[in-house]
């Protein structure tokens, strides 16, 4: 343990990460983890570990997705903050990327009650990239993830869904001036510099510095996939 488990956690430092279905995402903050430092927690993960794990709330979790709804907030929220905590009581991190959240208002309603209003409200970065760009991607994904939710009926749904649920909170984000937009149509590359200077208050220089991992490098596209 790098702190007392009878001492209070330090406080977490969080930017959540926002964008369209297929805006890269989970590309970058898996770039920001392997190379920056950071630790990326997406909400779409850690429910399904707790299912898997038939943790205490995998019930419910099961009775929500049944039912074709978004979990509750409290369940995600609570997953969240206690995967942050084990994360920096066994490793020392502090820093976090929430990929997909908050995904909607409701979302960071429930962010509120687990963390208290008096908390400063993390930082956003959105991922701003044009529909037809984010189709395309998703469709040439499809070819080789076999996800289900990439076919063109589900992406329009998951679009709908975007537009509806999230944007509101994007929005909301801009008008605290909390936003940081990102213009991801770009290649992986140039978005991936931009998001490691975003970021780059908050991580180790010695980690900016150091050369590209295999990893990174297939994820930015300069080598193939093994």
């Amino acid at each position: 343990h790098y702190f007392d488990p009878r001492q209070p956690c330090p406080k977490p430092n969080v930017v959540f990460v926002l964008g369209g279905p297929g805006a890269g995402k989970g590309t970058m903050c898996e770039l920001a983890e392997s190379q920056l430092g950071w630790t990326h927690l997406s909400t779409g993960d850690l429910l399904r570990a707790e299912r898997q794990t038939g943790g205490p709330t995998a019930a419910t979790i099961d009775e929500f997705l049944a039912a074709g709804k978004l979990v509750s907030n409290e369940i995600v929220v609570t997953l969240l903050a206690s995967a942050m905590e084990n994360v920096t009581r066994t490793t020392g991190k502090n820093n976090f990327l929430l990929d997909g959240f908050p995904r909607s208002l409701s979302n960071l309603e429930g962010w509120y009650e687990v963390f208290g209003r008096d908390a400063e409200l993390p930082k956003m970065l959105y991922f701003e990239c044009p529909r037809d760009v984010l189709e395309k991607r998703l469709l040439g994904r499809a070819k080789y993830t076999g996800r289900v939710d990439d076919n063109i009926d589900s992406i329009k749904l998951r679009f709908d869904t975007f537009k509806a649920e999230t944007l509101p909170t994007v929005e909301l984000f801009k008008s605290k001036h909390k936003c940081i937009e990102v213009d991801t149509s770009q290649d992986r590359q140039a978005v991936y510099a931009l998001v490691a200077n975003i970021l780059a208050e908050y991580t180790d220089e010695k980690l900016t510095s150091q050369p590209l991992t295999e990893r990174a490098e297939m994820l930015l596209g300069l080598r193939p996939f093994s």
